[in-house]
């Protein structure tokens, strides 16, 4: 089989049969089979994406469970910038308050302190907006669509999210990418581990 996901989608049927045995045949996986390949699967938003995006038609907690998911990956990665700000410009206050005191201003601590503020200045780039969870039902949406094959511009996507497709590109263009990369990294992990837990079965 080319797709190992299609297998997702069999599992109403009382049997599936997977092509490519060795010699030729077919292997016959029941749905018992399936299921216990993909219990297999580390738990997580990978499987999560995987079982919403092939397998039967999802309920309202399978679709809640991959909106929690990607909410929570996004907010985790604000905190993360947020706390690599605080610690950039903590590092940068301790070096020029300490400077200051020994009224040292020798050559080599100001460069010090001149690569310690550009730290600073590079993780308030990095920064995402405080209030991010506010956005995060739109973004949800827009991630879960490119999943599924949607390929929308950046105007519709800065549509979905009520905001200017100018604000967009200075804002959200960059928490949209990383999001739908880290999802699709996710998602194909967790493929891969669903595709090795079947060839154990189908062997």
């Amino acid at each position: 089989m080319n797709n190992v996901r299609e297998l997702l989608a069999r599992l109403n049927p009382t049997v599936a049969r997977l092509d490519g045995a060795a010699g030729g045949g077919v292997v016959e996986l029941s749905n018992i089979d399936i299921a216990g390949a993909l219990g297999m699967v580390p738990a997580g938003i990978g499987r999560d994406l995987l079982e919403l995006l092939h397998g039967p038609d999802p309920s309202r907690g399978d679709i809640l469970r991959v909106l929690e998911g990607i909410t929570r990956m996004a907010l985790e990665e604000r905190n993360r910038r947020s706390k690599d700000y605080a610690d950039a410009r903590a590092t940068w206050g301790i070096a020029e308050c300490m400077a200051r005191f020994n009224r040292d201003r020798e050559e080599r601590t100001v460069r010090h302190l001149e690569i310690l503020k550009a730290r600073v200045a590079i993780a308030r780039d990095r920064l995402w907006p405080e209030r991010l969870e506010e956005r995060m039902p739109e973004i949800a949406t827009v991630a879960i669509g490119y999943m599924k094959g949607e390929r929308l511009s950046n105007r519709e996507r800065a549509t979905a999210l009520w905001v200017s497709e100018s604000a967009y590109r200075q804002v959200w263009v960059e928490i949209v990418d990383w999001l739908l990369t880290q999802l699709v990294e996710a998602e194909e992990a967790a493929a891969r581990a669903f595709a090795k837990a079947v060839s154990q079965k189908a062997a």
